[in-house]
């Protein structure tokens, strides 16, 4: 029997846990740092096994590397190169379905020189849109066309039917990773030229985008994507746009908890017998949380009843309750408030769109390709963000174990190799792309 490590028991584990147990028949050990969550996902099948254990137990963590075919890890990023190490150490592969550090790709050539892979970015976003828009890239080459612009747009979001708050959003993944997502920079290509947009500025580059036959939405740029300039092949004269899907009017109140430094993860601040309205207070430099709306909406320089406004009172930065907090950084708060509000109910639905566009020209005519994914999650059952991000991952697992992908080294899933065989058997669990071809005629100079 096959034995997999699977490194922490998030939002997102549970379908890969249940893929490798009750599909492929693996005996699966599972960790948290609470053994409660791992025994949760687990539960109760003989094949699983649960663990307690934290990052900084190296021994313990070098004993289970040592003892299984395959590590899965589903931990915060800044915690996988000393999995990754124990990994060398034991000639073991490693799946993540996190973006590759320096730190990570640092470890190629050992990697290489040990005979192992590490696969990254093989969840949903980075995952399904990377790999979505390599299939249509490959296409497009495999029947003449040069590529010239790549257009790639994902989005974890509320099913229509329960987009039913006024932030437009609820949380099928991990809170902490919205906010730091937030705090990234960006960068794109438009004809060529590399368009840089620094995290402070990032909710304010923002425009609206209309997908056919799904609808309208806010899209802001997806970190810097001209790291997969190489990886796609593309020639950096292109336009090459990864973009994040959002109900309108999410950027402008990001950029509000932005501007309210609500975004801050550093510093430590100790919250006893503080309302939060008094937290708003300080946050806006007001002597006194009297009138809080009021003042808030004079240091943002709105009317009262504007959006920001009402959001914010929503959420409760207006409410004389204490805070429940001790002690931490205002995005603790924030995600804290955001999570009483803005979780799913039992019969919620989430939603999962992925869609890109790759124009390509022939010698006698111009080619748009698009491909749109889009999933909706099952009413007490599985979101479908958790199969979008770790179903991805578990297949491709497999088929390292299996030996049917043989690439070594740190890898994305950009080769043909890989992404092919995982995009067929996703299509199985209803992740299928809808692809559509539009030719147009143009002049040969």
């Amino acid at each position: 029997m096959k034995r997999v490590a699977v490194l922490g028991a998030g939002f997102v584990t549970k379908p890969a846990v249940d893929y490798f147990i009750d599909r492929c028949g693996y005996e699966v050990i599972v960790t948290s740092l609470k053994k409660s969550e791992a025994e949760k996902i687990i539960g109760g099948r003989p094949s699983g096994k649960a663990f307690a254990l934290s990052i900084d137990q190296i021994d313990l963590l070098d004993q289970l590397v040592s003892e299984v075919d395959l590590v899965m890890s589903m931990i915060p990023p800044l915690m996988h190169i000393p999995v990754a190490q124990a990994c060398l150490k034991h000639r073991k592969n490693m799946v993540t379905t996190s973006y590759i550090s320096s730190e990570m790709e640092a470890l190629d050539e050992f990697c290489q020189e040990r005979g192992i892979l590490i696969l990254n970015e093989i969840g949903e976003d980075p995952g399904l849109d990377n790999m979505g828009s390599k299939r249509l890239i490959d296409q497009a080459r495999a029947s003449g066309g040069k590529v010239t612009s790549v257009l790639s747009y994902g989005a974890g979001l509320p099913a229509f039917e329960h987009n039913n708050n006024p932030m437009g959003y609820k949380f099928s993944w991990s809170p902490k990773g919205i906010i730091l997502a937030a705090q990234a920079p960006a960068a794109y290509l438009k004809n060529g030229e590399k368009v840089e947009v620094p995290a402070r500025a990032l909710f304010d580059h923002h425009w609206l985008v209309n997908l056919e036959g799904v609808g309208s939405f806010e899209t802001y740029p997806n970190r810097d994507c001209t790291q997969y300039l190489k990886s796609f092949e593309l020639t950096n004269d292109v336009s090459f746009f990864r973009g994040i899907l959002r109900y309108i009017g999410w950027c402008n109140t990001m950029k509000g908890l932005s501007d309210l430094q609500l975004l801050d993860t550093t510093d430590e601040i100790d919250f006893a017998d503080t309302t939060y309205a008094e937290f708003t207070a300080k946050l806006i430099g007001a002597d006194s949380p009297e009138n809080i709306l009021q003042k808030t909406a004079r240091f943002f320089n709105i009317r009262d009843n504007s959006d920001l406004i009402k959001k914010l009172k929503w959420l409760g930065f207006f409410n004389d309750q204490r805070i429940d907090i001790i002690k931490g950084t205002n995005a603790d708060i924030l995600v804290d408030m955001m999570l009483r509000k803005m979780s799913y109910g039992p019969q919620e639905k989430d939603m999962v769109i992925i869609h890109t566009e790759v124009l390509a020209e022939y010698s006698n005519h111009e080619e748009k390709q698009t491909s749109t994914l889009l999933v909706k999650g099952e009413p007490g059952g599985d979101s479908a963000m958790s199969k979008a991000v770790s179903l991805p991952a578990a297949i491709a697992s497999r088929l390292i174990i299996e030996g049917k992908i043989k690439a070594k080294g740190v890898r994305r899933p950009t080769l043909r190799a890989i992404y092919q065989p995982v995009l067929d058997e996703m299509s199985s669990f209803g992740y299928r792309f809808q692809d559509k071809t539009i030719k147009t005629d143009r002049t040969v100079p």
